[in-house]
């Protein structure tokens, strides 16, 4: 095989149930210059059978197998891999139609001065139904107005990025346990532009024991984080990540040594009460963001409301699920 334009990288961990059905639709695509990285992160079921099978069929399948060390340690192996000047995203139970691949290329090849390009995104069911869009952005501008109003974000699994953009800005942190794609959108937009296809070309699954469903407050929280270092590097030209690192996962400990911490705690008030309708909860982060002395208006505002016990009626911060098919309480 020639080069490789595009390496996809996955990470694979006990995936058995979709695993074949999201490999075909990679090795499907209309163009087919690509080499397909896979990281069986620790898997304890058929994943690494199914996946040897599939290298064993198509020599541009290349399986890594390595004990679980979680999304972002794998993607960062893949990539480091990869032979692809492009890199594209498939996580291991959705499904890229057709023509994803030869479209992102396309639009990639038009534009050096585009770092990244998403699709439009319909969300399945575990049986394949789709149940709606999810609400992307169209535009650079749009793209990025978005991610730095925690508004919304392009969708991980849907992504083409180039990669000497991604090396640019350091890649995917892995202190981030989750939103570690939230975190790289915002280092891109602060130095190149991202967008989206407006063509739905992805198709992402949500299901009660997704990563997405289960894990939606954590996600928020490094979310929160990922926005403050984003402030932290618009004022002191670097943020706190070595910090992060340093905490290990413990959010807590973190937020109380960071020197931004009530933008933090504000951040996290304000995502757990629009997001997952979660105002006790919300009412402390309000609380102890005031008494570090951040009393931004809306801060205050949310706190205020929260006290009172109402739902939030407005519009949610990084909506992962299309209206009507509430995932983040699950």
């Amino acid at each position: 095989m020639n080069h490789p334009q595009v390496s996809v990288v996955m990470a694979a961990r006990n995936a058995e149930d979709t695993l074949k059905e999201s490999l075909a639709s990679v090795l499907g695509q209309t163009f087919a210059n690509f080499e397909f990285i896979i990281i069986d992160d620790g898997s304890s079921d058929r994943t690494g059978d199914i996946l040897q099978q599939a290298a064993a069929q198509d020599s541009r399948v290349k399986v890594f197998t390595q004990e679980q060390r979680g999304l972002t340690n794998s993607l960062n192996r893949a990539i480091s891999v990869a032979q692809g000047w492009y890199l594209a995203r498939q996580d291991s139970d959705d499904l890229s139609m057709p023509e994803r691949l030869e479209r992102q290329v396309r639009k990639l090849d038009a534009d050096e001065g585009l770092a990244a390009v998403g699709t439009a995104t319909v969300i399945i069911d575990k049986q394949g139904k789709p149940m709606g869009r999810f609400p992307t952005a169209h535009g650079a501008a749009a793209v990025r107005d978005g991610l730095h109003a925690f508004r919304t974000t392009p969708v991980h699994g849907s992504m083409m990025l180039r990669k000497k953009h991604l090396t640019a800005v350091g890649g995917y942190r892995e202190a981030f346990l989750a939103s570690q794609d939230f975190d790289l959108w915002l280092r891109l937009t602060e130095q190149f532009t991202i967008d989206n296809l407006t063509q739905p070309l992805y198709q992402w699954r949500i299901t009660p024991n997704s990563v997405t469903a289960n894990r939606r407050s954590l996600q928020l929280q490094y979310g929160g984080i990922a926005i403050a270092f984003a402030h932290e590097r618009r004022r002191c030209g670097a943020d706190s990540y070595s910090l992060l690192e340093r905490c290990a996962g413990d959010l807590e400990h973190f937020a109380a040594q960071y020197r931004f911490r009530g933008r933090v705690y504000g951040s996290w008030g304000d995502s757990l009460f629009r997001a997952l309708n979660d105002p006790r909860t919300a009412r402390l982060y309000l609380g102890q963001a005031i008494r570090c002395g951040y009393l931004h208006p809306w801060t205050v505002g949310l706190f205020v409301w929260s006290v009172l016990g109402l739902r939030w009626p407005g519009r949610k911060p990084l909506p992962n699920a299309p209206a009507g098919t509430d995932q983040s309480t699950e």
